[in-house]
């Protein structure tokens, strides 16, 4: 990932980080007798505002004697405010551990004192040391802190610029996603909060984001809002390094455009003597100007770019950078990254750790990068050298291609009769091919006819099979109960009137009369039961669900227990499409019962905007259905036949851990 589009991150210190000035004048407030807390406050104040880096020892020495006068009349807010003063003075100054102790020490304070604004900016400020560390973890974890209380206590503007910061750690760990959802939440904030100037650093993040996303055209879009900004807040420091970025966008994209925003950027840049972005600037022009194989232009820019170079690794002292590089190995040799402030009240942090790794790398590498720098120019040179000959080349090449020529016309003329000879030859396979594709083209059409003829011929065969065997059933069942069920009926009604005209003295004639009629009863009965399984009245009433559960009712538990479950069937289905999957599932209950030796059996009736799913399985003994089919038993073969009319598929399986399972799935017309 390219971290050189990010120059722009806002560190948030609201009121500990702002720039720092201190003069010799401070010292007169160290031997001033301090009456109220109003005095010390000032003094902290003055010393606040005022201290820019220089005199660190001096600013330490006078922050810690307001310190002692604070401790002294127990004014806990303002020792707090000391602990965050000096946290700031070694924060600035680089002195990260010492920054990190004294902004805790703050933190238990402020605390003390609930001061929960002071609070959400000092995890910010810790949560930026550790990410200026590369101590992603804990930046995160502080970083959430801070904006936890703000968000909490609608501090917005504190949790505008921790989102800011948060968009940039998510960047630099390449979690782009979650960067933008930050990034969003504060360009919200900062559009509602009227933050232009925080605004324009969260635009030119967001263009990042979508760089390195490699959608280029969504970065430019943000890139121009970021440049639009700055223009308006007159800010031309960030309005050339959108430009820049714009530059580097539009190259991807190979738009010409490209040049007039680099060339504007780096003019600025050479203005201000800003080597670093002018190195940036003019690479990227060489970039451009290499994909034009305008190599005399890519020439001029890298020797800029080298000169720039050159000046930022003779602008860093030496002794400075190995200090500095000594503590970076304690912290496991992490690099820094640069953020910069441009709001009135949140200045830049002048930690450029990207410069100063560079830098680094620079004096120790000097020799290896003037010479890397001299093989670049060698090589640009050489092509530059190769496109000023190609005038001389194209010449001599158009006298060989006119000799060329004239030897091709000599072989055009045989070429063509060859040519000639081998399409004529082409054509007449071809034609002979397509003859024989249409042929039998024509013979697979005409089977296909056939056996689409011989299927509807099948299933009309089939149709005429179902519906003459429901009829014959409907007529059997309406006989059975109209015939033979009102002739019981009658039996019955003629032995009650016997029974009551007639006295049975004895006990065993009264006995064996009870067990005639209770016979006649159950046979009336056992008479309805055969009529309703051949033609239950229900299944013209009902639907197939409420059918199932009527006729699983009728079953008697201590023979087989059936949990029933139903899903979908509101509407009922069509009437020969439910009778038939009602005597399928009959069919296979009543199996079951005669053969599997089971006591438990699950039913599951299943429908869906596509299919009907019916499954069945028992605890039983098991079942091969391929035995069970070779025997030429009936009850499998016409539960076969009805499945294919309907056009469905049919399973059996052994179920777990004993029985069998049979899977049907119906297509719902």
């Amino acid at each position: 990932m390219k971290y050189k589009l990010l120059v722009v991150c806002l560190f948030i210190s609201l009121g500990s980080l702002a720039q720092y000035s201190i003069t010799t004048d401070t010292t007169k407030f160290v031997n001033e007798r301090y009456k109220d807390s109003g005095q010390i406050k000032n003094h902290l104040d003055y010393v606040f505002e005022n201290f820019r880096g220089k005199n660190e020892n001096q600013s330490l020495a006078t922050t810690i004697y307001l310190l002692n006068k604070a401790v002294s009349i127990k004014n806990i807010a303002l020792e707090a405010s000391a602990f965050n003063i000096m946290g700031s003075i070694y924060n600035l100054t680089g002195k990260f551990d010492k920054a990190i102790a004294n902004y805790l020490k703050a933190i238990q304070l402020f605390e003390i004192t609930n001061n929960m604004l002071s609070l959400a900016t000092m995890y910010n400020n810790i949560g930026m040391i550790y990410n200026n560390t590369q101590q992603f973890k804990l930046a995160m974890e502080y970083f959430n802190k801070g904006l936890v209380i703000s968000s909490k206590n609608h501090f917005e503007k504190t949790k505008a610029l921790i989102n800011i910061n948060l968009t940039n750690l998510y960047i630099q760990n390449n979690a782009l996603d979650k960067a933008l959802m930050h990034a969003l939440i504060a360009d919200s904030l900062t559009k509602k909060l009227k933050m232009s100037v925080e605004e324009a650093v969260n635009a030119n993040l967001i263009g990042a984001i979508y760089f390195y996303k490699n959608n280029f055209i969504e970065a430019i879009k943000y890139y121009e809002i970021s440049k639009s900004l700055a223009a308006r807040a007159n800010d031309l420091h960030s309005e050339n390094t959108a430009k820049l970025n714009i530059g580097e966008a539009q190259i991807q994209l190979k738009n010409n455009h490209a040049e007039k925003n680099l060339l504007e950027s780096l003019h600025y840049f050479e203005s201000i003597s800003d080597n670093y972005n002018i190195q940036l600037a003019a690479n990227l022009l060489k970039e451009f100007y290499l994909n034009g194989k305008n190599f005399q232009k890519a020439l001029e820019f890298s020797n800029k770019s080298f000169a720039a170079e050159k000046r930022i690794m003779d602008s860093v002292n030496y002794k400075t950078f190995s200090s500095l590089q000594t503590k970076y190995e304690t912290q496991q040799k992490e690099n820094k990254i640069v953020f910069l402030s441009q709001s009135d009240s949140i200045k830049s942090l002048k930690i450029s750790n990207q410069q100063l790794a560079l830098s680094g790398a620079k004096l120790q590498l000097a020799e290896d990068s003037i010479l890397l720098f001299a093989q670049n120019q060698t090589i640009l040179k050489n092509q530059l050298d190769s496109a000023l000959k190609s005038d001389q080349i194209n010449s001599l090449s158009k006298q060989a291609l006119t000799k060329e020529l004239l030897l091709q016309k000599q072989s055009t003329a045989i070429k063509q009769k060859n040519n000639l000879l081998i399409i004529t030859v082409i054509s007449v396979l071809l034609l002979v091919v397509i003859a024989y594709a249409l042929y039998k083209r024509k013979q697979l059409e005409q089977k296909m006819l056939l056996t689409a003829e011989r299927v509807k011929q099948r299933q009309a065969i089939t149709e005429a099979v179902i519906e003459a065997e429901e009829t014959e059933r409907k007529r059997i069942a309406a006989d059975l109960h109209d015939g033979v069920g009102q002739l019981f009926s009658a039996v019955k009604m003629n032995l009650q009137a016997l029974f009551e005209r007639v006295e049975i003295p004895k006990q065993e004639d009264h006995f064996l009369a009870e067990k005639t009629m209770a016979l006649v009863d159950e046979s009336c009965k056992e008479v309805r039961v055969i009529s309703h399984k051949m033609m239950p009245n229900f299944l013209l009433k009902s639907g197939i669900a409420s059918d199932i559960r009527s006729f699983i009712e009728k079953i008697d538990e201590h023979t087989l227990k059936i949990k029933l479950e139903t899903k979908g069937f509101k509407d009922q289905l069509e009437f020969n499409e439910e009778v038939i999957l009602y005597r399928v599932i009959q069919e296979l209950i009543n199996n079951v019962i005669k053969h599997a030796n089971a006591n438990e059996l699950y039913l599951l009736l299943e429908r869906s905007a596509s299919y009907i799913n019916v499954v069945l399985s028992d605890n039983g003994i098991g079942f091969n259905y391929e035995d069970g089919k070779n025997k030429g038993g009936l009850g499998l073969k016409n539960i076969a036949v009805r499945i294919n009319y309907l056009k469905g598929q049919i399973t059996f399986s052994a179920n777990q851990p004993k029985g069998t399972k049979v899977h049907i799935q119906i297509p719902v017309a």
